[in-house]
């Protein structure tokens, strides 16, 4: 499960265009859907139809046939310190092979006129797309060592991920995933592929600011579009990556617990109880990671819930106080009724941890999908969990869990991955 905050911690947007409204395009004062300039030096062509929904350039000559920038050389505003950027390109034809034919580059002081690549000294990143013949074209990578990538043909979404701090950030790929982008790095993805991972921005040591974008198309022969430009930062993604979020009523009490698979600048969590779903109270807090990589377990009892229904919610808090709340959980508090409840589910496939109340563990029947019986050991911890320990690990599935003594059935299911 990914959450992002909303209301809470809202991403910036410093431009956004995809060449579907009637313009204007650019401005000497650009706004956050404008350049400061798109244009073409002859003889290249430019195509741009207001509301058409994409810039087109074409190079008729190999050598000597113009170029087509686009530029944004006003600062965004405020100055990104990450940059979560993406755009489109078309490559409706390239027969002939070319090196450097379109160059993309981010960074500062871009010239909004001249035809010169910006100095290393100005770029915290550059790729070029070199034309392989064929209307095919793969992305490169100049620096030492070189670095191609994939072949392409046609239409392919960029993703550029930029942190220009010093501390790593979290982002959502393309493929949906969290990951992390170390400080003063970038990734840049191809469509769902990634081409570099945690790239060191090209102007080395000294500092440079992610204030300006541009791309030129500036040799070989061809014709590309262009469309779909958004730059944002890379933040508003909830301090908390939470992989579960448990509770279950054990006699009188309700137990709570949950997972994190990784935390950033997370400062506590807030459990928060309800009878009718529309006003929910704090019943505890429990301090926060903080800071990790790794998977974090928390638990929580709630010693006092009234009989009957029940609903809890995990309120994430950052240390800034932006906050998200997790899904609703329901349990009906029955006191006096045997319970069963499987810990940090799902689990690994080593040890089962189980709570139970008015259980008998050495009752418990564990079976795999098909029935089969599974033989374990029952090792009884002080803080009144119960572990299942497989003779042998389990491997990853469903399994059951199931209790009938005296009348009493229970059954409950045990995920392993």
């Amino acid at each position: 499960m990914i959450l992002f905050t909303e209301s809470a911690s809202a991403q910036t947007t410093y431009l956004r265009q995809y060449f579907t409204s009637p313009g204007p395009y650019s401005s000497k004062n650009p706004n956050n859907t404008q350049f400061d300039s798109i244009y073409v030096i002859s003889p290249a062509v430019m195509r741009l139809v207001p509301g058409q929904g994409y810039v087109e350039f074409e190079r008729s000559l190999a050598t000597g046939g113009g170029s087509g920038r686009i530029v944004r050389s006003t600062d965004f505003s405020p100055v990104p310190s990450t940059v979560y950027c993406q755009f489109r390109v078309d490559v409706r034809s390239a027969p002939a092979s070319r090196g450097q034919a379109i160059v993309f580059n981010f960074g500062q002081d871009i010239s909004p006129t001249s035809n010169a690549l910006p100095a290393n000294n100005q770029l915290f990143g550059r790729v070029q797309i070199d034309f392989s013949g064929n209307d095919q074209y793969y992305f490169r990578r100049t620096s030492t060592p070189a670095k191609n990538s994939n072949t392409y043909s046609g239409s392919v979404l960029v993703t550029w991920v930029m942190n220009n701090t010093d501390q790593k950030h979290y982002y959502v790929t393309p493929t949906r995933e969290i990951d992390t982008l170390n400080p003063r790095t970038f990734d840049f993805w191809v469509n769902n592929d990634r081409f570099l991972k945690s790239e060191a921005r090209v102007s080395g040591a000294a500092d440079v600011k992610i204030s300006d974008f541009s791309l030129q198309f500036r040799d070989g022969v061809g014709i590309v579009r262009f469309t779909d430009f958004l730059i944002q930062d890379i933040e508003g993604i909830n301090p908390v990556h939470l992989t579960y979020f448990n509770a279950q009523p054990i006699d009188n009490q309700v137990e709570l617990n949950w997972e994190t698979a990784w935390e950033q600048n997370s400062r506590e969590f807030i459990v928060q109880r309800s009878s009718d779903l529309k006003e929910f109270g704090d019943v505890g807090r429990v301090v926060a990671a903080g800071e990790s990589d790794g998977k974090r377990q928390y638990a929580f009892t709630d010693f006092n819930p009234p009989p009957g229904n029940n609903y809890y919610r995990l309120k994430m808090v950052d240390k800034d106080d932006t906050y998200e709340y997790s899904k609703v959980r329901d349990v009906i508090v029955r006191p006096g009724q045997p319970t069963l409840w499987v810990a940090s589910n799902p689990t690994s496939g080593e040890r089962i941890r189980v709570r139970a109340s008015g259980v008998d563990a050495t009752a418990l029947r564990l079976t795999t999908i098909m029935g089969q019986n599974i033989s374990f050991r029952v090792d009884q911890k002080n803080d009144g969990y119960t572990e299942l320990v497989p003779t042998a690990t389990l491997a990853p599935g469903m399994y059951f869990l199931s209790l009938d003594k005296d009348g009493a059935q229970k059954h409950t299911k045990v995920l392993v991955y």
